[in-house]
């Protein structure tokens, strides 16, 4: 069974909010693959405890994804001010990936600015990153691969509850 087909009958969709199809991104060839844990919005922090937490599952599908859509440059993308995500990753990344240091601005966890920032190319107006030869996928979107390959479906999803709030936090919620 293909890596897309594996998505596919699991459930995987864009966790990073647009739910867009991943086996569909999966089944395309491009040159480049961006794990984005970029975190839009600034009282977000699902991404960086998605990456504090499953680093090695998160750098082994997107190691599986690479191959899948033959992307010769395989990067993570995280704000330059996660220190500790970046100590975390760079031991975990071969030759053939790298790590993408973002200034703190918004909104670069955006696909189209990420492309633009990691790339310097433009996604065309109306479009998405594969018309530009990239693939972006949402670092929870590639913990659900991962989950994927070992034929788990997709049940959960972390989500960050913030603001005036009892409890803050990143919370592990049932879908639907």
């Amino acid at each position: 069974m293909s890596f897309a087909d594996k998505l596919r009958d699991a459930g995987v969709v864009g966790a990073g909010g647009a739910g867009f199809p991943t086996h569909v991104k999966a089944a395309s060839r491009v040159d480049t693959l961006i794990a984005n844990g970029a975190e839009c919005e600034p009282v977000l922090v699902t991404d960086q405890w998605v990456m504090a937490s499953h680093a090695r599952e998160i750098v082994t599908a997107l190691r599986e994804e690479a191959q899948a859509v033959g992307a010769s440059r395989t990067i993570v993308a995280i704000k330059r001010k996660y220190h500790e995500l970046a100590d975390l990753f760079a031991p975990m990344l071969d030759a053939s990936m790298e790590l993408f240091l973002l200034d703190d601005f918004y909104p670069s966890g955006d696909e189209h600015v990420l492309v633009h920032e990691v790339t310097g190319r433009v996604v065309p107006e109306g479009g998405i990153p594969l018309e530009a030869g990239t693939l972006v996928q949402n670092v929870s979107t590639l913990l659900n691969c991962y989950h994927a390959l070992n034929d788990q479906p997709v049940i959960n999803k972390h989500i960050t509850v913030a603001g005036s709030v009892e409890r803050p936090g990143v919370y592990i919620a049932p879908l639907g």
